[in-house]
Parts: C-alpha cells; sequence; structure tokens
C-alpha cells in the first residue's frame, strides 16, 4: 500500500510541470470549450466507437510519468467492475469532431484504459454534433449549465441508455 506524507501548502508559482510528461496544447480544443462556454458551439453526451477516437499529440505518452500511470491503472479497475454487473456511469471523455475522428486531447489516462480494457464503445462528452457510422447521441444539445457542468466536472451523473457500451 503506498504511503502519503501530510500534506503541505506549497506556492503557486513553485509549481513547474515536465514537458516530457505533459502533451502539447491543443489550440482547437481550447477555441471548442470557450465556444461551447459560450453557446456558440453545441455540447451532447454520446456514445462513440472507441475505434473512432485519436489522441490530439500523438507522441505523447501519459504512461511515462508514475501519477499518470497509476491513474491509467486505476480506471482500467473501475473499467473491469463495470464489466463484472457494477451499475454507474462509465468515464467519459472530452472530445471534438474531426471528420470521421473524435480527437482527444484533455484525457488521455482515461483513453488509454479504454484501450486496455478493450472496450468497443465509450461514453463521450463533444463538443460539436457527433456524427457517423456507431455513435448515438444520448443527450444534447445540453444546455449552457448542463455544458459548463459536462466539461469542466466531468460526465453528466446520469448513466447513458443505448447500446451495449462495451
Amino acid at each position: 500500500m503506498p504511503r502519503f506524507s501530510e500534506p503541505q501548502r506549497v506556492r503557486v508559482d513553485s509549481l513547474k510541470s515536465d514537458p516530457a510528461t505533459a502533451p502539447k496544447s491543443d489550440e482547437t480544443l481550447l477555441r471548442l470549450i470557450h465556444e461551447a462556454v459560450e453557446g456558440k458551439v453545441p455540447v451532447y453526451v454520446a456514445i462513440v466507437p472507441l475505434v473512432r477516437c485519436r489522441q490530439s499529440d500523438l507522441d505523447y505518452g501519459p504512461e511515462r510519468h508514475p501519477a499518470i500511470a497509476a491513474a491509467i491503472e486505476a480506471t482500467v479497475q473501475q473499467l473491469s467492475e463495470l464489466n463484472s454487473g457494477q451499475l454507474r456511469p462509465p468515464p467519459a471523455m472530452l472530445v471534438y469532431p474531426r471528420g470521421q475522428w473524435f480527437v482527444v486531447s484533455d484525457d488521455y489516462p482515461t483513453l488509454f484504459a479504454y484501450l486496455r480494457s478493450e472496450w468497443a464503445y465509450v461514453a463521450a462528452v463533444v463538443l460539436g454534433r457527433p456524427e457517423g457510422e456507431g455513435v448515438e447521441i444520448v443527450r444534447g444539445p445540453l444546455s449552457a449549465e448542463e455544458a459548463k457542468a459536462a466539461i469542466f466536472g466531468g460526465m453528466v451523473q446520469e448513466s447513458p441508455s443505448g447500446p451495449a457500451v462495451n
């Protein structure tokens, strides 16, 4: 069992990120979030095929960082519990459509956990209208408040209905 030290206060300006463990910034995602919050881009909750999800930074490997690797492992465990009949929503990824693909820029640990768990379909909060083969819109377009909660607070709290997610 890992042991943790007592929490300590640190100055915000003393925090550093390691460029080797951080994905490249995705300006399209940032623009779409801003536009979604302003109500200019519709936001949907959908079930999308995992094979159509692509990471925006193809060079990024989150498993290189121990904390992110642990987050991937925890999500893999959560997905395993869902496969064994646990009734709760699966973790959703924040994505945006680009052609036939759904681009993942911010939820790499969740994406890599889904890939390791071999799920066929995933829950997604989609910035823009999700379309194409195998896509099922569960809710949307969301109201402005629901969109903000889905983008900044994770998946809307109800379990998606429809096709089997796995």
